[in-house]
């Protein structure tokens, strides 16, 4: 049987999949990332988590053709280097040329981003559908393009970053140096620090996260609610800018503050319902992702089998 691996690196965790041509999870494996360990240690948990995906589909390692990554970034595809990535504190880290060697395989690189979009376009929420745009919403807010089964990277292959679009001018300043972005309102950190300015905390021994703002939301909490509020309609906003741009066939949401829900959707759909061309509205679907924290290591999967393909011709 002919498979690939496909690892999505992450800043908290590494997931491993043995995958076949249809898309198929045969073998997984899990681990934490412990990003504070360097790159050196981290490129050695990639390639023991690789093996044990493999031990675990009970295929021969010689059955896996190629590995593919999707990595934070910024990165650089054709030179294989991640050139820096905050969530893992990397500067110019060459990991293609790492894991081939630790591996012996033909090692792929993407932008994590970009992988999951591609693994949801071709087994996912996404499949059959002429463009696939991704929105991310995590820890930060990340986007993802696929054209005709193919990742659109852009000139210089740093495109949709959908995070960074301004929503706000006189908004807050980023890390980044720029004011009013949308990961400033629509992240998991964006949604904390929109809490703390209207002065939300949470219930005594509750953690301060989306997700317990959310549940105060739920119970009726007027300034949850607000959070939320203010949360989905940047990303209205922001959305909207990226559908007069992209005229995508669906868009796609995944990421821990999507499972809020229509507390943050139904101020989003409002935004883009008054703002956007119904000319651009007219067969565009919203969906849920479909493949959940496989989406990442399946993208990367396809990844190489696109381009293990594409060698062939």
């Amino acid at each position: 049987m002919r498979t690939v691996i496909g690892v999505d690196l992450g800043g908290t965790n590494i997931l491993s999949a043995v995958v076949n041509e249809q898309g198929e999870i045969l073998g997984k494996d899990k681990r934490p990332t412990l990003a504070k360990l360097g790159a050196t240690k981290v490129m050695l948990r990639i390639a023991d988590s690789v093996h044990a995906a493999s031990k675990e589909s009970g295929l021969p390692w010689s059955s896996h053709l190629a590995v593919g990554i999707g990595s934070p970034g910024p990165l650089d595809q054709n030179t294989g280097i991640v050139i820096y990535t905050p969530n893992l504190n990397w500067h110019n880290v060459p990991i293609v040329d790492i894991l081939q060697k630790k591996l012996h395989k033909p090692i792929y690189l993407e932008n994590d981003a970009n992988a999951a979009t591609l693994g949801e376009s071709w087994v996912g929420a996404g499949k059959d559908e002429k463009v696939v745009f991704c929105v991310t919403l995590g820890t930060g807010v990340g986007g993802g393009l696929v054209i005709d089964g193919k990742i659109y990277h852009g000139a210089t292959g740093v495109s949709n970053h959908l995070g960074h679009v301004i929503v706000d001018p006189d908004g807050p300043k980023s890390s980044y140096g720029n004011k009013g972005i949308l990961e400033q309102y629509a992240s998991a950190l964006g949604i904390v620090r929109l809490a703390k300015e209207i002065g939300l905390k949470p219930p005594t021994g509750q953690k301060t996260t989306p997700k317990t703002f959310k549940e105060m939301a739920l119970d009726g909490n007027v300034k949850a609610k607000k959070v939320f509020e203010t949360a989905g309609r940047m990303l209205g906003i922001g959305l909207t800018s990226a559908i007069h741009l992209l005229n995508p066939s669906v868009i796609i949401f995944s990421g821990g503050v999507s499972h809020a829900g229509n507390i943050l959707f139904k101020p989003m759909y409002k935004e883009i319902n008054a703002r956007c061309f119904k000319t651009h509205l007219k067969g565009l679907k919203f969906r849920m992702a479909k493949l959940g924290d496989n989406m990442g290591a399946v993208g990367a999967a396809r990844l190489a089998w696109q381009a293990l393909n594409s060698s062939k011709k």
